[in-house]
């Protein structure tokens, strides 16, 4: 069992494919109109991209329907 496996997956940091696995997208979706928006998790890492899980399940939570993440 390598030391990954020993993090949740929440605390994880994830990249371009996986996310596009949460969110019902391709990579390539995520990096050219996801990843982008100003209200989108910020970036651990530029190249490979990656993102924590735990903010990008948040994310996709507060857009599910329609809603959006209120800024104040």
């Amino acid at each position: 069992m390598g030391a990954a496996e020993n993090i949740p997956f929440e605390e994880r940091a994830i990249n371009a494919e996986e996310v596009g696995v949460l969110l019902g997208c391709s990579a390539r979706q995520v990096l050219e109109r996801i990843a982008c928006r100003p209200d989108f998790p910020a970036r651990l890492s530029i190249r490979p991209a990656s993102w924590i899980a735990r903010e990008v399940l948040d994310w996709r939570t507060a857009n599910r329907a329609g809603q959006r993440v209120r800024q104040r």
